[in-house]
């Protein structure tokens, strides 16, 4: 019976089973988030789908490391979209099914938030090196800096103990320091030279570098061969998640970078640029052209990086720079022009094993320089470098650091009068300069306490004697409180002294350590720096060479005010000595009698400079950045040959110098820059009237040695940026106008013929620079 009624009621199931499985279809989307501008994948991103109309649901999901997402289990194709990211703006807006319904899972692109795009960098790892004073620039600081025209180096005039140059050149003149006696480093090996000729821009784009480091003095034993400052620019690697670049033009150049991943887990980064100023003026009349300056130049870097094994890393680097500097004469043609380049070829392994790092970095560099004006100077290099450093922390408050750098320069070179001389010169030369460095560098960190202290062994041969150095430092750091830092720091600095100058070009008529300011124009004085437009060129190296010894104390104090403020103090004191035979000397012409007067006479220069710099700063926040940065410094030159001692204010003995600079992103992306400058004229050497010949010439007499200054110079620099982002490009634009009200600062000092008067030779008059650069 039971079974009877049992069953109707199991058949009626049967027949009803097909009924409850028909349900409505539930829809799958998927599709990738994306970094609007740079592409960047987008991982943990909240994807949230809800219902745009009827019964209400809701679905979510989680980006993955590709960016992409899948939504699963969607009642309809059709709903509302919300994206959140992090540094991103929210992304809400309705979606249909034909949105979803392509070939392709979509790909939707999110505004970042802010100014700028989201960047991901692949960070080298970095090999602390303590210095009392080392400040640091990030690129995007470096970017916008007013007057600099995103210029790495440029921008690091604006900072304290840094001398302003006459007439923009490049040349970095740190403490008062001449432009050869500081050394800029790119990676592990420095550049023979930091700018282009005559200082437009420097020989490595900003685009390459993963930061900048300026140390004024002071710095660590793991640098040698400067009695000045160094400053590091740190290269980074390609990015590996994509195919990136940037395209820019300007007025003066045109530039590109493209980089992107390379093999398994490496990268490639490449970029060049071009100056084209000289294109520029070519469509001027020849009577314009005449009156200007034609400089040319271009520089490239390429770089790979690639694992190597477990633990270690493989760089590869090519980079190199050409200029070609040409200086108008009176008739038309080039009264002066110079050509240098080089080229270098890096490589970098490190590897980290336990608790040691080891680096090996192999370099080779070739160099050619060219000089013309009357007279032919040639000079080429094929210059070897090698740095080899191991570092262990054999427990946790001590880090040692043991390390080898040396240069092997096989130069050769060619003199060649002008044909119309008699009887015609034709010399050739060769030889080999080394110098080599054996160096230890510790850190004690002790509680608040921190003692950094390290040694270099230097060795300095030329083509008839050898010269060394032992360079012990020494810094003492005491933290009192997290928010103070006093550090006091001393130690020995060298380098070779070989008369480095453009005394050999025939730019100046006197040998190295006799302040002169006079350059080959008739009537016009520049100040000092400009004979060193090329701080290493030389033609004609000594055969003897001595090393220059420089004897540096600082004491600094950092406060950090609040989280993003903070001020900094250095005191500091610098001597340098250098002791030579003077390169007149001709043992033939010893007088017996009286030897002291023309017999090897000890010749000897030097300067001494102490001051003090203060910087208050503002870091880079959302909406602001800037600093006021104030050195005052006292540098005097002293001259010794045989028994007589002359002092005077040394060449770039630059009194006062202040650099006030503000920037503020502004809303839909602009952001706003000004920098003014009020900086004390550099000393020169006057001419003081002028006495007649028999024919009618008139010969000036020079007055004391740099007893005279140009005026103080200052000025306003005003830079507007504006960035557009787009879906698979940014694009940015600047105007960047130099000397904002026009101030007509005098560079120079041009006499009259008779020498009995005198004008103003100025500078630059307001500037604006208009920029484009499209990154993708």
């Amino acid at each position: 019976m039971i079974f009877g009624l049992l069953a109707p009621l199991a058949v009626a199931a049967t027949l009803a089973a097909p009924a409850a499985v028909e349900r409505p279809a539930r829809a799958v989307v998927q599709g990738q988030l994306r970094s609007a501008g740079e592409r960047v994948p987008l991982a943990g991103a909240r994807v949230v789908a809800s219902a745009r109309r009827g019964r209400q649901w809701q679905r979510s999901a989680v980006s993955g490391p590709d960016g992409r997402f899948v939504l699963a289990d969607l009642p309809s194709q059709e709903f509302d979209l919300v994206i959140v990211a992090a540094g991103h703006q929210r992304f809400e807006q309705p979606t249909s099914a034909s949105f979803w319904r392509r070939r392709k899972p979509p790909v939707i692109y999110l505004q970042p938030a802010g100014t700028g795009g989201y960047r991901t960098i692949v960070q080298q790892e970095r090999v602390t090196r303590p210095s009392a004073t080392s400040t640091r620039l990030s690129p995007e600081e470096i970017g916008n800096l007013p007057g600099s025209q995103g210029d790495p180096l440029r921008a690091l005039q604006n900072l304290p103990g840094v001398a302003r140059v006459p007439g923009g050149l490049g040349l970095l003149i740190l403490r008062g320091a001449a432009p050869n006696q500081s050394q800029v480093f790119f990676g592990e090996h420095p550049l023979p030279r930091a700018f282009h000729i005559p200082g437009l821009a420097s020989v490595v784009q900003p685009g390459v570098l993963q930061g900048l480091e300026y140390v004024p003095g002071n710095f660590s034993a793991h640098y040698g061969n400067a009695v000045g400052g160094i400053v590091h620019l740190t290269p980074r690697v390609g990015r590996r998640d994509g195919v990136h670049g940037h395209a820019k033009l300007d007025i003066t150049s045109v530039g590109a970078l493209v980089e992107g991943p390379f093999g398994k887990g490496g990268s490639m980064l490449l970029a060049a640029q071009r100056g084209y100023l000289d294109l520029a003026l070519q469509a001027l009349p020849n009577d314009v052209i005449s009156d200007f300056l034609a400089p040319r130049y271009h520089d490239y870097q390429f770089i790979i990086d690639h694992p190597a094994g477990r633990g270690g890393t493989i760089t590869a680097r090519l980079l190199g720079a050409q200029d070609t500097f040409n200086v108008p004469g009176l008739d038309g043609k080039f009264f002066l022009t110079m050509q240098n380049s080089f080229h270098r070829v890096d490589l970098a392994y490190r590897k980290r094993l336990g608790r040691w790092d080891f680096l090996l970095a192999p370099a080779v560099r070739l160099d050619r320089t060219l000089y013309e004006s009357g007279s032919h100077h040639r000079r080429g290099d094929v210059v070897g470098l090698l740095r080899a450093e191991a570092s262990v922390r054999p427990v946790r408050p001590l880090h040692v650091t043991l390390g080898l750098d040396t240069q092997l320069d096989r130069y050769t070179t060619r003199l060649q009068y002008s044909p119309y001389m008699q009887p015609p010169v034709d010399e050739s030369g060769r030889g080999l300069l080394t110098t080599t460095g054996l160096y230890l560098s510790s850190q004690l960190d002790v509680g608040r306490f921190a003692v950094i202290a390290g040694a270099r062994l230097n060795a300095f041969t030329g083509a008839e004697n050898h010269a060394f150095a032992f360079d012990p430092r020494v810094l003492l750091r005491y933290t009192p409180h997290p928010r103070v830092r006093i550090q006091l720091a001393a130690g020995l600095y060298s380098q070779p002294s070989l008369n480095r100058s453009l005394i050999s070009a025939g730019l100046v008529s006197s040998w190295e350590g006799t302040p002169t300011s006079s350059f080959l124009y008739s009537g016009l004085i520049l100040p000092g720096a400009t004979r060193f437009l090329d701080p290493q060129l030389e033609f004609a190296p000594t055969g003897r060479l001595g090393a220059m010894r420089a004897t540096q104390y600082s004491a600094n104090l950092h406060l950090d005010l609040t989280d993003s403020l903070d001020l900094e103090a250095t005191f500091f004191y610098r001597q340098i000595r250098d002791n030579l035979p003077p390169p007149s000397y001709d043992p033939a012409a010893e007088d017996p009698a009286n030897p002291s007067v023309t017999g090897p006479q000890v010749f000897a220069s030097g300067s001494a400079t102490h001051g003090v710099e203060v910087m208050l700063r503002h870091d880079l926040t959302a909406r602001l950045y800037g600093w006021l940065a104030y050195t005052w410094m006292h540098s005097t030159a002293s001259t010794t040959f045989a028994a007589r001692i002359d002092r005077t204010p040394a060449d770039f003995d630059q009194r006062h110098n202040l650099v006030m600079l503000v920037g503020y992103r502004l809303p839909r992306r602009w952001s706003i820059a000004t920098r003014f400058r009020l900086v004390t004229g550099l000393p020169y050497t006057p001419f003081v009237g002028g006495v007649e010949g028999a024919d009618g010439s008139v010969v000036p007499l020079t007055g004391a040695t740099n007893s005279a200054r140009m005026p103080v110079f200052h000025q306003l620099d005003l830079r507007v940026d504006r960035t557009w982002i787009l879906h698979r490009c940014i694009v940015s634009a600047y105007l960047d106008v130099m000397n904002v009200y026009n101030r007509q600062n005098a560079e120079g000092v041009l006499y009259s013929a008779t020498y009995a008067g005198t004008r103003a030779v100025v500078g630059l008059p307001i500037l604006p620079v208009l920029g484009l650069k499209v990154g993708f």
